[in-house]
């Protein structure tokens, strides 16, 4: 299953209008700040999305970014200094999600062959479980620039001011020698 930014809105009153013309069910993540300057509508390329999902935030000029883990059966969405999980199946009335909230705004996110997360921030790394339990965290000056190594299981981050690359282990989180 695919699931991907099909619409822009320009104020989050006109996605709930089109979710709740479109779904019995329907979801906005959304981070509740004051400001809303981005609304996209998510649609999935089959059938099994059987609920309405949008995404009002903030707009860091970063668009967000969607994984769905067909094992976990959830999607996960990366946006403003948050990551959301929400389950596809959800057999009640309400649809049930979770936010992390990240230490610095959020940049890209993949998943590691142990089936952990990892997320890149503004100002470094988190890796979390498919629960988003955190597992180790990495912060430092502000990132430019990534590479993920899995084969090696290395994580290179680079800073934005220095160019200087740091070597940390997927694994742990540990700093390892250039």
């Amino acid at each position: 299953m695919l699931i991907s930014i099909t619409e822009s809105f320009d104020h989050i009153s006109s996605l709930e209008y089109v979710l709740k013309n479109k779904h019995e069910k329907w979801l906005i993540l959304d981070t509740g700040q004051q400001v809303i300057n981005e609304c996209y509508e998510l649609e999935s390329d089959s059938n099994e999305l059987d609920f309405g999902l949008g995404i009002a935030f903030a707009g860091t000029g970063i668009k967000p970014k969607i994984l769905f883990v067909g094992s976990y059966q959830t999607v996960y969405v990366g946006f403003d200094s948050y990551l959301a999980a929400v389950p596809i199946t959800q057999p009640s009335s309400i649809i049930e999600s979770q936010l992390l909230q990240l230490n610095g705004v959020f940049f890209d996110l993949f998943l590691l062959k142990n089936g952990n997360l990892c997320i890149i921030h503004e100002i470094g790394v988190q890796v979390v479980t498919r629960e988003l339990t955190g597992i180790w965290s990495f912060s430092i000056d502000i990132v430019s620039d990534w590479a993920l190594n899995e084969e090696q299981g290395i994580l290179s981050l680079t800073l934005m001011d220095t160019e200087e690359v740091i070597n940390l282990s997927i694994s742990t989180g540990a700093i390892l020698p250039a």
